[in-house]
């Protein structure tokens, strides 16, 4: 052995580089499976925050439809149009197509 004070072999550089692969490769994964869960926390919470609430209008305004689509009501009574209720305007079509076959 020689006392020259440095090691005479070379690095494994292959290994190096497998290791370095590995690594960058691991970090990638890392931060996609951040960037995944930081989506799925956001989008939950707009969800709870501004799609989930109901708001006093759109209650009033569905509930106005409701009772439009399920009651009678004249539109012009010099005419003789009425609304009829959504189910009773499905029976008398479905009676109308089974009448003309």
């Amino acid at each position: 052995m020689s006392s020259e004070g440095f090691e005479r072999t070379e690095p494994r550089t292959g290994l190096i580089a497998l290791l370095g692969g590995a690594t960058v490769i691991v970090l990638v994964l890392i931060i996609a499976g951040i960037e995944g869960y930081y989506d799925h926390v956001r989008d939950q919470q707009i969800f709870v925050k501004q799609l989930l609430p109901v708001s006093e209008d759109l209650q009033a305004l569905r509930a106005r439809e409701a009772a439009q689509l399920h009651s009678y009501q004249y539109i012009d009574r010099a005419k003789g149009t009425v609304r009829l209720p959504i189910e009773r305007a499905m029976d008398l079509v479905i009676k109308e197509a089974y009448e003309k076959k």
